[in-house]
């Protein structure tokens, strides 16, 4: 009964489809875990630049870490995600 409710849904399951709807799953779970811990840091008060999914903060310090970390104070106090 419940099947033939949802013939209209005859979606043949396979190996490709399977594994793009794996990929799928897992880089979103991978983009919810890589942004996690900056939200955290929300709840907690801190404030921090907006986090790019996967590599964090990393491009704020192309210039250097030093001269990133005084602007980093600047803008958001010595306490900072």
């Amino acid at each position: 009964m419940f099947m033939e409710a949802l013939g209209f849904l005859k979606l043949e399951v396979n190996g490709p489809m399977v594994t793009v709807a794996l990929s799928v799953a897992l880089l979103a779970l991978l983009k919810w875990y890589s942004t996690s811990a900056f939200s955290r840091l929300e709840k907690l008060g801190l404030r921090h630049p907006k986090p790019s999914p996967f590599i964090g903060n990393l491009t704020f310090f192309r210039q250097g870490f030093w001269e990133s970390q005084m602007e980093l104070r600047k803008l958001y106090g010595p306490l900072c995600g």
